[in-house]
């Protein structure tokens, strides 16, 4: 470890002693986005001020241009009879740019190239229409209040925002976050977050580690065919390949604990590459120097992330991981009333376990069409302990436990065929082979006894089936349609999913888009098999349930102007059907599911609920230029479930609006030989309106000693509306052998109390507030060598 040390102190010391002119190395692969098919002769042009510096791309579509100016530079690849590209805000630095870029086909080939402007924000997978944006890994750096995690840099995005400050949820246009799915290198992943509870997508502290992420996708309605189980949104992510030419080193420290990353090549001579990151954290530091993150407990974590990339001649295979083990102690001695997990006189101990081991294989076939053949195992681990103390917090007494795991091992396969310039298709099956491991009781105090709640250990299958074709009818045109195919062996439930997307560039600057899509997703696998006994006889009520279902209807227009600024604005429309409910008639809907801590299902469920969601996203956006930048993003909008008592009422998700406001600004100093230093501040307002609530009888809580709550007038309450401020400074200097970065991210600046919840209080007989996080700051340093 002191070896280590020294050999960084070196490293330092000399870059600034010995410092010269800093330049930097962009280089990647291009190939043919349909095809997979490297491009021989593409041209790739990087011009700074009155330096122009260019490079062809070889036999096997491979550039490299090396003194490059550091900072942030613009990077236009082009050749003849394809569609220009231009990546904007390349960060060059001592570390090497590797870029992967995916050209498209014109309709009509010249014999000439020309370089129009780079389409920004728009998705890497071009079968979307509709309600997506791209994001860079840069971004969900740089926003402010992001703290690293790209679930809470989208909540800043149109139609999307967050569900409080202590989790990542994504509530996307008045829907469950647990409609929200994940899929990284092609595979639908479980919850990626440290805490995960079943059945739910956030968490506290996310274990996608955006320093080995690529640019990725966030969807957020009327997706393409090749999505299935989600009713809300999608992440489709990438992660990025080592350096194939030069190893690489990382470390970090900050709020998400201190990492350790290594890149570089297996091979040079095949240009197989690997890539490693750990981080470990443990945030009782925040606690010792008095600073609040939400609970007095101490959660710690840890994560591994890696893939190792082989390229062939006719293709890529690669390997890839994500582990993460993460655990807490709540205890009823340690808590406060501002705790927002502690339950009143109980000691909880939570651990969750997830791990993702996948193998992806991608095959050229001729020159028209390639395959790609994944195979991945995932594990998912809950334990959980409650026990309950008394007001001295003795005697501790277990009223629930669990220790269950649900696995998946995914197999999926499609193949990619383009049948000219105008017509491309895609087919391919998902097959989830569920294994469980199910078990977990409560006690239940008025029996004076253990009840099981689940016992299962079995397996289940989910097949996804699904093909979409895009014809562009012309250079200004293009249909996008498909259809995908779900069926649960379980209870043999099964729907055909139309899709169908069409965008129309009325001009370079004017686009319409317009989509449908029927969606489906799977129920919280544990809620099928959820037991209820009767007269000593055991049944599986909920085993026949059926998918979740919603109709999207999406219509949009977009405006470039001058000066890199994007307008944006769509109007939506879901239909939501096949809601599961209570049999008996009462207020619940899983509509409503992941907006509390802790969720409790009714004994016997059916798919007799239905909503809608309604609402406007705007967006106006500068993207980065010239050191600038702004996202201005609302969304107004309402959420409405029907239960099966028939009545109508606003979701728990139903804020009505919501806005977010980022501005940046990058200053970059004249370089000097001993580097380039670049100072950057970034600040970032939400306002959203308040959480909903379902009112409590206060008066009726005093008589029976304990909370009730108005269930007739389900989420009829509304807290004041939740406003926060957050402000991030940065510095960075660009050596020749090591780049440094120093930040301070000022969560919530203005100390706005924002309230979590509210609950009765037995002890006073009054109604307790708890508040979201207060004033934080949170460092962080960040060192390339």
């Amino acid at each position: 470890m002191l070896k280590a040390i020294y050999v960084i102190l070196f490293v330092l010391f000399n870059s600034v002693i010995f410092g010269q002119t800093i330049t930097g190395v962009v280089k990647g692969t291009v190939r043919d986005k349909e095809t997979f098919q490297p491009i021989i002769g593409a041209k790739i042009e990087i011009v700074v001020n009155d330096t122009y510096l260019a490079a062809i791309t070889n036999v096997n579509g491979l550039f490299r241009i090396e003194d490059v100016p550091v900072g942030k530079q613009n990077v236009v690849i082009s050749y003849v009879g394809y569609e220009p590209r231009q990546f904007n805000n390349v960060e060059v630095s001592s570390k090497e740019v590797v870029l992967e870029v995916d050209l498209i086909e014109k309709i009509n080939s010249l014999k000439a190239v020309e370089v129009i402007g780079e389409k920004k924000g728009e998705t890497i997978n071009k079968m979307v229409s509709v309600s997506a944006r791209s994001f860079s890994i840069e971004e969900s750096k740089r926003y402010a209040g992001s703290l690293n995690d790209v679930s809470r840099m989208a909540q800043n995005f149109a139609g999307a925002r967050g569900g409080n400050d202590t989790r990542n949820d994504v509530i996307i246009r008045g829907n469950s976050p647990t409609g929200v799915l994940y899929r990284m290198e092609g595979i639908d992943i479980p919850n990626p977050n440290h805490f995960a509870r079943f059945g739910t997508t956030g968490g506290p502290i996310s274990m996608l580690n955006n320093n080995v992420l690529s640019n990725s996708d966030f969807l957020t309605g009327a997706f393409p065919a090749e999505y299935g189980n989600a009713t809300a949104g999608v992440f489709d992510l990438k992660l990025r390949n080592g350096n194939a030419d030069k190893h690489e080193f990382m470390f970090q420290i900050g709020f998400n604990g201190a990492e350790l990353l290594a890149e570089g090549p297996i091979n040079k001579k095949y240009r197989a590459s690997y890539l490693l990151s750990y981080r470990y954290n443990d945030l009782s530091f925040f606690n010792r120097i008095g600073l609040s993150i939400g609970t007095n407990a101490v959660p710690q974590y840890q994560d591994l992330t890696f893939k190792l990339n082989f390229p062939h001649k006719r293709g890529v295979t690669s390997l890839f991981g994500i582990g993460g083990l993460s655990y807490i102690n709540i205890l009823a001695s340690e808590a406060d009333e501002g705790d927002v997990y502690a339950l009143d006189n109980s000691n909880t101990y939570y651990q969750s376990i997830v791990g993702i081991l996948g193998l992806s294989h991608k095959h050229r076939i001729g020159g028209k069409a390639y395959v790609n053949v994944s195979s991945a195992l995932q594990t998912g681990i809950n334990n959980i302990l409650n026990d309950t103390v008394n007001a001295n917090f003795e005697n501790p007494f277990t009223t629930y436990g669990t220790n269950s795991s649900i696995s998946k091992w995914t197999n999926t396969a499609f193949l990619n065929y383009k049948i000219n310039s105008q017509h491309v298709v895609k087919m391919g099956l998902q097959a989830d082979i569920y294994i469980l491991d199910l078990i977990d009781s409560v006690y239940i105090s008025t029996a004076k006894q253990y009840i099981t709640l689940r016992e299962f250990e079995g397996s289940t299958l989910l097949l996804q089936p699904y093909i979409q074709h895009q014809w562009r009818l012309t250079k200004r045109f293009q249909i996008n349609t498909g259809i995908h195919y779900q069926l649960l062996s379980l209870n043999r439930q099964q729907i055909l999913e139309p899709r169908i997307g069409t965008v129309l560039n009325v001009t370079e600057k004017d686009k319409l888009t317009a989509a449908y899509g029927l969606h489906s997703q799977l129920q919280p696998i544990e809620l099928y098999f959820l037991k209820r006994t009767i007269n000593n006889q055991t049944t599986l009520p909920n085993q026949s349930l059926d998918f979740a279902k919603s109709h999207h209807f999406v219509v949009g227009y977009q405006r470039l102007f001058r000066w890199s600024i994007q307008a944006k604005i769509e109007a939506y429309y879901q239909s939501l059907f096949d809601i599961v409910v209570e049999k008996d008639s009462s207020t619940f809907s899983m509509a409503n599911y992941g907006s509390a801590f802790v969720e409790d299902y009714p004994n016997e469920s059916v798919n007799n609920g239905t909503g809608r969601n309604y609402g406007l996203d705007l967006t106006l956006e500068k993207f980065l230029d010239k050191g600038l930048y702004f996202l201005l993003t609302s969304s107004i909008y309402q959420s409405f479930f029907t239960p099966s008592n028939g009545v109508e009422y606003a979701t728990a998700f139903n804020g009505g609006y919501t806005f977010n406001a980022l501005f940046g600004y990058a200053y970059k100093f004249k370089q000097v030989k001993s580097g380039q230093h670049i100072l950057t501040f970034d600040v970032k307002f939400t306002r959203n309106g308040g959480g909903r609530y379902t009112p409590i009888l206060l008066n009726e809580s005093i008589l029976a000693g304990s909370e009730i709550r108005d269930h007739n007038n389900a989420f009829s309450a509304q807290y004041p509306a939740y406003f926060r401020a957050d402000i991030r400074v940065g510095f960075k200097r660009i050596g020749k052998r090591v780049t440094q970065e120093w930040a301070i991210d000022m969560q919530n600046v203005t100390n706005q109390n924002n309230i979590f919840f509210q609950e009765f209080n037995s002890a006073t007989n009054g109604i307790s507030t708890t508040y979201q996080t207060g004033r934080l700051p949170i460092g962080l340093y960040r060192l390339y060598f």
